[in-house]
């Protein structure tokens, strides 16, 4: 992804959703958070100046390349989003894989599936003020948008960026981007 502009095309697995959503509500809400990555939508005012693309081609049969131990598994050659069982601890993995450029020293995307751990967390698509121990699907989406997108983890110093290894339950404020996530993301596209 990382030589000319390519574009992410993914879909909407058809096992359950995260927050108990429909493959549509799921959609709209995935296709937010993987916006707010190809958009750049910050907290800074900065414009958007990344050439990251995505295009949702719709349902799918297929299901995320992530087993139940949150490790890869073979891909498909699909990019997938869904939910299901990864081990305690994860919210949701992200599994991606690349190739060598023809170009640069950097690695071309081929595919990456997201899957939200529904088995160990409960998620909500709109927190509210009466939230308790729900994570937002928009605000995890985006992080892990952040990962297809060729993004590591900060520092758990930096407890503000959406690539910050943690994410509070109720908390919203990952759905955009801080600076550090910007300048990275600009460093990469």
């Amino acid at each position: 992804m990382h030589e000319e502009i390519h574009t992410y095309t993914w879909y909407v697995g058809d096992g359950g959703m995260p927050g108990g959503l429909t493959q549509a509500q799921a959609y709209a809400a995935f296709a937010d958070a993987i916006d707010n990555i190809t958009k750049t939508y910050n907290d800074c005012g900065i414009s958007d100046t990344v050439d990251a693309k995505s295009s949702y081609a719709g349902t799918s049969t297929y299901e995320a390349d992530i087993n139940a131990s949150s490790q890869c598994t073979p891909r498909d050659e699909q990019n997938t989003w869904d939910a299901g069982d990864l081990a305690a601890g994860h919210l949701a993995v992200t599994c991606s894989w690349t190739v060598d450029g023809t170009t640069s020293n950097l690695r071309e995307l081929v595919e990456a599936d997201v899957r939200y751990n529904t088995t160990d967390n409960n998620f909500t698509n709109s927190p509210s003020s009466s939230c308790v121990n729900l994570y937002d699907i928009r605000a995890v989406g985006t992080h892990e948008a952040g990962h297809v997108f060729g993004m590591d983890h900060v520092s758990a110093a930096h407890p503000d960026l959406t690539m910050s290894p943690s994410i509070n339950a109720c908390d919203t404020s990952d759905r955009t981007l801080g600076r550090g996530d910007y300048l990275t993301l600009e460093a990469i596209y």
